[in-house]
Formats: structure tokens, C-alpha cells, sequence
């Protein structure tokens, strides 16, 4: 997975063309819509008021062509906050971009100082994982072998890092079942927490608590996919370095590296009833339809498609409801932030 996606002149990650969109393989919540960035605009606008009178940091990291990070810093006009965006690929990062957001290719290259509001979106979905499966006491790992000039799967007895990983968590899998698991969830997790002395750790992800990933029913097979032009296949070997490969994440190694470095969880819950705490109800797209005002029929069916875009932000059955928030800070006393007030 790592070559496929991450490889310098073939994998996935690594062209100028941006696979995320529309046009692309699959679309993400600020893709979706313009109405998720005015909703973290209102957390960033927050969390600098409260900050006090020191710098603030406003980070994207696995930011993509930057268009978040860049829209966030255009709704900004405090002279505390600073916005910096973090990928591998910065070379579709378009250059009116980098006015007012520095772009670096390592978290370590983050400035240090002040407070930090660390924002992700589908960053720990996107780590290379081990694929595993069950046969009878044994744990076995898949490997992916050159077969007749194809690649393919072979099972190997999987070494004592992953056992370790199911043991020390008291996981116990049946027989036959998968499971798609990144040692790295963690640890990457521990590399953004180390460069919070003060702030939030925000992740917006596909996953689930650990007892919900690895339900012996509800996941038997794993959550392993691929994606090209919008549609989903379970063939992950297929066309490699054409298709992006996923995997869902185990919110629980996040929350318990995160709290084990300090921090306190604040929330964790659907993207859907995250965006509604910070008022995304607010945007023009979300208004009630008798507040509008429509000058003709086309610019009355592109509102409606840009309406239907943004209801899939806070819906049920789309990714507002797919996606979950985990959001630790520290530092920050105990004041209730808008993410956490009852919507009722």
C-alpha cells in the first residue's frame, strides 16, 4: 500500500493531478460542499478568541491542493492566527495558495509556539495497513506476491507486533474473520500530539470504536476498499497506483494516545452533529428555501444542487453521517466549546 500510494513516481498520491473531487476518484466534505469550511471557520474564530492575545496555529495536515486550509485563512482577519498546510504531494498546492498559508511536506516542519488547532480530514484512513485474517488459534497476514506475472495474495503466520496489537487491546477475532489494522494510527497520532503544549487535536475520519470495527458479524470481512471515478471495489490489487485504497480506522488508539499525552476528549460523535454545534445551519445553502430569492430557473436549479451538496454534510445515509470527529484538547480550561452544545 505504501508503494501504490505513496511510491515518488507511480503511486497514487504522487501526480500533480489532484484525485480528489468531482472529477476525481472520490470527494471529501470540503469538496463537497463550501458550507464545511464556514462551519470550521467559526472553530477557528473561536479557538483564536480564546487563545487570549498569543499566536495561534492553524494547521491542515494531509492538506491535498490546500483549498481548505487556504479558504479558512481567507475567513480569517485576526493578525493572531497563522495557517500552515502539511502533505507529501505539494506539488498541487497552486501557487496563489501560498499568499497567506505556508506549506510544508512534514508535521515537523510545523512552526512551534502559541496555540494550535491541528485539523485532519481522511489522513489516518489513507495509512498503509496490514490485512489479516483468522485461521483457527493462528493470526495470518496477507502479503502480496508476484504470481505468473499478476500480483496476488499469499498467507503468512503475521509477526509478533500484530498479535501484540489484538492481545493488548483484548481483541479477540473469530475464525475466518479480517482485519484491516495500521500500527501507525497511533503513532502519527503521538507525532501531532507531541507539538500541542496548547490546543486542539481535531480528526475528521472513517471509523469506529474498536468493539464496532472489529464486530465478528457486522465486519467480517474487514473495511478494506478502493476507489476509482466514485465507485467502490474490494479488489485492492487491482490497476495499482491507479486507485485509492482505505481502510477504516480504530478511533480508540487515537483517543487513548491522545489522552495519555494529557489531553482531555471533548468530543466524539458523527460529523454531522459536530458541523450543527458550530452552526453550519447558518450557511446561505443551509437557509430555509422561503429566504431565498432565485433570479431564474438556472440559477434556481445550481442552488438547488448546491443546497443537496450541503444537506449530505448533515443528513443521515450520506457523509455527514459516515464520517466521525475526535476532537482532544488541552490547556484550554473548562469552558464548553459550540461543538458540544445540545442541538435540542
Amino acid at each position: 500500500m505504501e508503494v501504490a500510494l505513496y511510491h515518488p513516481d507511480f503511486g497514487y498520491y504522487a501526480g500533480t493531478q489532484n484525485p480528489v473531487g468531482r472529477e476525481g476518484d472520490f470527494i471529501t466534505s470540503p469538496e463537497l460542499s463550501p458550507a464545511f469550511s464556514f462551519a470550521l471557520s467559526r472553530l477557528v474564530n473561536d479557538f483564536v478568541r480564546r487563545s487570549g492575545d498569543g499566536l495561534c496555529t492553524i494547521v491542515d495536515i494531509g492538506c491535498g491542493d490546500g483549498s481548505l486550509i487556504r479558504s479558512l485563512a481567507n475567513a480569517s482577519s485576526d493578525s493572531r492566527a497563522r495557517f500552515v498546510g502539511v502533505d507529501r504531494a505539494l506539488d498541487r498546492v497552486p501557487l496563489d495558495a501560498k499568499r497567506n498559508v505556508a506549506f510544508v511536506a512534514t508535521i515537523d516542519e510545523v512552526p512551534r509556539g502559541g496555540a494550535h488547532l491541528m485539523l485532519s480530514n481522511e489522513l489516518f484512513d489513507a495509512l498503509p495497513f496490514a490485512r489479516l485474517v483468522q485461521r483457527g488459534k493462528h493470526l495470518h497476514e496477507l502479503w502480496v506476491t508476484d504470481r505468473d506475472g499478476h500480483l496476488d495474495w499469499s498467507e503468512h503466520e503475521t509477526s509478533g507486533e500484530l498479535e501484540g496489537y489484538f492481545a493488548s487491546r483484548g481483541i479477540t477475532l473469530t475464525d475466518g474473520q479480517f482485519a484491516d489494522v495500521s500500527p501507525e494510527w497511533g503513532a502519527l497520532y503521538g507525532d501531532i500530539c507531541r507539538l500541542v503544549d496548547r490546543g486542539l487535536v481535531v480528526t475528521f475520519d472513517y471509523g469506529y470504536p474498536q468493539d464496532k470495527l472489529f464486530h465478528s458479524r457486522a465486519r467480517r470481512f474487514g473495511t478494506a476498499a478502493a476507489y476509482s471515478r466514485h465507485r467502490v471495489g474490494r479488489d485492492l490489487l487491482a490497476n495499482p497506483g491507479q486507485q485509492d485504497l482505505t481502510a477504516h480506522i480504530n478511533f480508540d488508539d487515537l483517543r487513548r494516545v491522545g489522552e495519555g499525552r494529557g489531553f482531555s476528549t471533548l468530543f466524539f460523535e458523527r460529523q454531522a452533529r459536530f458541523l450543527l454545534g458550530l452552526g453550519i445551519t447558518e450557511h446561505e445553502f443551509l437557509k430555509p428555501s422561503t429566504d431565498l430569492e432565485i433570479a431564474d430557473l438556472a440559477e434556481g436549479i445550481g442552488l438547488l444542487e448546491k443546497r443537496d451538496a450541503a444537506r449530505q454534510l448533515v443528513l443521515p445515509d450520506a457523509i455527514g453521517h459516515d464520517i466521525r470527529v475526535l476532537v482532544q484538547g488541552k490547556g484550554f480550561g473548562e469552558g464548553r466549546w459550540s461543538f458540544q452544545r445540545p442541538l435540542f
